[in-house]
């Protein structure tokens, strides 16, 4: 009972912050919405910030969630397709709470980065060893392993920035992983080198 008491909290919070805003969402008004007392909100969360601050503990759980599927994909194409496809749906997830985090939350902005920093270097590393072992198996080009993964990278950040942008969502992120894993495959040139 605690923990569904404790991830209502959460869910609702996360609702009322995306919808309004942090700094206009009140516990009263996270309280109203659950239909759990204040007491018991602060008994689980001494304040609003704690609530954020869980709500970015998840996402960067899910984010090492994302690494430990990716390290177990060893063939280097389906890594980069689990990559794309995990990257895209983690993004859409989570990309209106951590803006929300980093513009108004006091330590929002340093605490995502410090996670997210590492996250990203384990996510390349992991793309530069399948595009390394790739290449010894004869199934890519041989290319730099590091510049190409950085390539995939800023390709699923601003595939994805684009659409945040323009308000729009992907049918899927397997369709979206899709059509980005294809030009990142196979480019966009049909002249032979």
């Amino acid at each position: 009972m605690a923990t569904e008491t404790h991830e209502k909290i959460l869910q609702v919070a996360r609702r009322l912050f995306v919808k309004q805003g942090y700094t206009a969402t009140s516990i009263r008004q996270v309280a109203g919405e659950t239909g759990i007392g204040k007491a018991t909100i602060y008994h689980h969360f001494p304040d609003k910030q704690a609530i954020i601050m869980a709500l970015l503990e998840q996402n960067q759980a899910k984010m090492q969630e994302n690494l430990a599927v990716m390290r177990a994909e060893t063939d280097p194409r389906r890594r980069f397709q689990v990559a794309a496809e995990l990257s895209i749906l983690y993004l859409l997830e989570s990309a209106d709470i951590l803006q929300i985090a980093r513009r108004e939350v006091p330590g929002g902005r340093e605490f995502m980065m410090k996670g997210f920093g590492a996250f990203m270097r384990k996510f390349h590393a992991l793309l530069v060893d399948a595009i390394q072992r790739g290449i010894e198996q004869g199934l890519f080009r041989a290319v730099d392993p590091a510049q190409a993964a950085r390539v995939f990278l800023t390709m699923i950040q601003g595939s994805f920035a684009m659409t945040y942008l323009s308000g729009e969502r992907p049918q899927s992120p397997g369709k979206a992983s899709a059509h980005l894993l294809e030009v990142f495959f196979k480019g966009i040139d049909i002249r032979p080198e």
